[in-house]
C-alpha cells in the first residue's frame, strides 16, 4: 500500500516530542542592572532615539519611534535612567545605535496601563495604529514590523487569517505555554487581527503533540471568529509560512493560499495581551534551553537583557561551552554574552562541555545527495557547499539560487560526513549583505 503522499519535497523526522506539565509555566525574569536597547531589533529599519543620556525614563516610555515603515517604536522596559546611547556592533558585521538603560534601583515589574482596546468598539484603523505605536514585530523568528505587514495583507487582500502553531525549533516550548496560559490573549489578538483585515475567517494549525492543548482553546472560542483546527503529523520544518500553507492543502483544508496570511501563535498572543490592556512590547517569551540549564523552560525576559544574565538566571553552570540563539538546527553561535535580549529572540539554548564530544569532524562530500533529497525548497546544497569552499559566493546566488534558503539546517543533520552546510550558506549570505551594503554606501562619480 502506498503512503500519503508528503505535502511538500524533504524536510526531516525529528525525535518525538513528549509534553509536560511544565511546558505551560512562565517565569518572569527580573532586570539586569544594566539593559542594552539596540535601535534595531528586527528585520527592518531602525528607530530614532527620542532620549538622552542623563534621561529619567518611566516604564513603557517611548525611547525611540519609527520613521521609516518598516522600523517599529521601541519603549523601555524599565523605570530609570538613559546611560549612554552609541554605536555598537550588531552581530552581523553592521554597527547600530543602543541605548543603555540602568534601572532604577527597587523597581517593579509592574506594567503601565494606558486605553484598552475592544475590538467590538474600535474601527480597523485604530486598531491597525496600536498595533504600530506598541511597537509590535512578528514574533515567529520572522521578525518584521506586525504593523506593516498587516498593511501589505489589507492591500493584497487577504481573507484567512492562519496561525502557525507549530514550534519553529525543536527543544521550544512556548506553543504550549501560549495555548494553555494565553488563551484568552490569543482570542483576543484573533479578533483584533480579524476586525483589521475585515474577514471573518481563521485556521489554527498545530502539530499532533500540541493538538489537545489547542483543541481547548478552539472550543472556547465563538463563532465570530470563523476559527477551525488542522492538527497535522509532525515534520520539520513544517513550521515555515510557505511550507505550512502547502501541509495544510495537502491535508484538506480548505484553503486558497493566495488569500491567505500567516501569523506566529506568538504574535497573535502579543497582540491579545498587550493592546487589551493598553500596554507596549517591553520583553519577550523565550524557551532557554540546553544541558547546561538547571532550571530550562519559559521565561518572560525584559528587552535588553544580557544573555549572561538570562541564562544565569536559568540555572546555568559552570561547564556551559557554547550559547546558541535560537534553537539547535537553526540557532547561531553566540559569540559574545553580553549581547542582548531583542525583539526577534525566540529562544536560547545552552550547550554543556562534552555534549558535542561524540560528534565527528567534518569529511569530504561523497556525493550521496541526502542533503538534495531533505531539502524542503529544493536547493542543491551539495553543489553549494562546494562553491563556499571554493569561495564562489556569486555563483551561490545567480547560479544555484541560494537565495531561496530559508537556513532550516535539515542538509547539516542529514549529511554523513558532517558538513556545516548551513552555517557555509549563511557565511555567504552574511558576505552577500556586506557587499551589497558597501555598494550602496558608495557615492557615484
Amino acid at each position: 500500500m502506498f503512503g500519503l503522499r508528503p505535502a511538500f519535497p524533504g524536510g526531516v523526522r525529528l525525535p518525538a516530542v513528549e509534553r509536560h506539565d511544565s511546558d505551560a509555566l512562565i517565569r518572569q525574569m527580573a532586570f539586569a542592572s544594566l539593559l542594552r536597547l539596540p535601535l534595531r531589533q528586527h528585520a527592518g529599519a531602525a528607530s530614532v532615539a527620542v532620549v538622552q543620556p542623563g534621561d529619567e525614563v518611566m516604564r513603557g516610555q517611548l525611547l525611540a519611534r519609527a520613521e521609516a515603515d518598516t522600523a517599529v517604536p521601541l519603549h523601555a522596559p524599565a523605570t530609570g535612567r538613559v546611560v549612554r546611547i552609541s554605536a555598537q556592533p550588531d552581530g552581523d558585521g553592521a554597527a547600530v545605535g543602543v541605548i543603555e538603560l540602568a534601572p532604577a534601583a527597587g523597581d517593579t515589574q509592574e506594567e503601565i496601563t494606558g486605553r484598552p482596546l475592544d475590538p467590538a468598539r474600535c474601527s480597523p484603523d485604530e486598531l491597525l495604529r496600536a498595533i504600530g505605536d506598541a511597537g509590535l514585530v512578528g514574533l515567529g523568528g520572522e521578525a518584521g514590523s506586525t504593523h506593516e505587514r498587516l498593511v501589505r495583507a489589507r492591500a493584497g487582500g487577504a481573507r484567512v487569517v492562519v496561525i502557525n502553531g507549530i514550534e519553529g525549533e525543536p527543544g521550544q516550548a512556548r506553543v504550549p505555554a501560549l495555548l494553555l496560559r494565553h488563551g484568552p490573549d490569543v482570542i483576543q489578538g484573533l479578533r483584533m487581527v480579524l476586525r483589521v483585515l475585515q474577514t471573518e475567517r481563521s485556521l489554527l494549525a498545530v502539530e499532533s503533540h500540541d493538538g489537545e492543548a489547542a483543541g481547548k482553546l478552539v472550543q472556547t472560542v465563538g463563532a465570530d471568529c470563523g476559527l477551525t483546527l488542522r492538527v497535522l503529523p509532525p515534520r520539520y520544518p513544517q513550521g515555515a509560512a510557505g511550507l505550512l500553507l502547502r501541509s495544510l492543502a495537502s491535508n484538506g483544508a480548505d484553503l486558497n493560499r493566495a488569500e491567505a496570511v500567516v501569523f506566529s501563535l506568538a504574535t497573535i498572543a502579543e497582540i491579545g495581551r498587550l493592546l487589551s490592556r493598553g500596554w507596549v512590547m517591553t520583553d519577550q517569551l523565550l524557551t532557554l534551553s540546553g544541558d547546561g540549564l538547571d532550571k530550562p523552560g519559559n521565561y518572560r525576559v525584559p528587552l535588553g537583557t544580557p544573555i549572561a544574565f538570562a541564562l544565569a538566571e536559568a540555572g546555568a553552570r559552570g561547564d556551559v561551552e557554547r550559547v546558541l540563539l535560537g534553537g539547535p538546527m537553526r540557532g547561531k553561535a553566540v559569540a559574545g554574552l553580553e549581547r542582548p535580549i531583542v525583539k526577534a529572540t525566540t529562544g536560547l539554548v545552552a550547550v554543556a562541555a562534552g555534549s558535542a564530544a561524540g560528534v565527528p569532524e567534518p569529511m569530504a562530500c561523497i556525493r550521496c545527495g541526502d542533503c538534495v533529497t531533505a531539502c524542503p525548497v529544493q536547493l542543491h546544497p551539495a553543489e553549494l557547499g562546494l562553491l563556499a569552499r571554493r569561495g564562489e559566493n556569486e555563483a551561490m546566488f545567480t547560479d544555484w539560487y541560494l537565495d531561496r534558503c530559508i537556513e532550516c539546517g535539515c542538509c547539516s543533520y542529514v549529511c554523513p560526513s558532517h558538513i556545516p552546510l548551513v552555517q557555509m550558506f549563511r557565511a555567504a549570505r552574511l558576505q552577500q549583505r556586506r557587499l551589497q551594503r558597501l555598494a550602496g554606501e558608495e557615492v557615484p562619480a
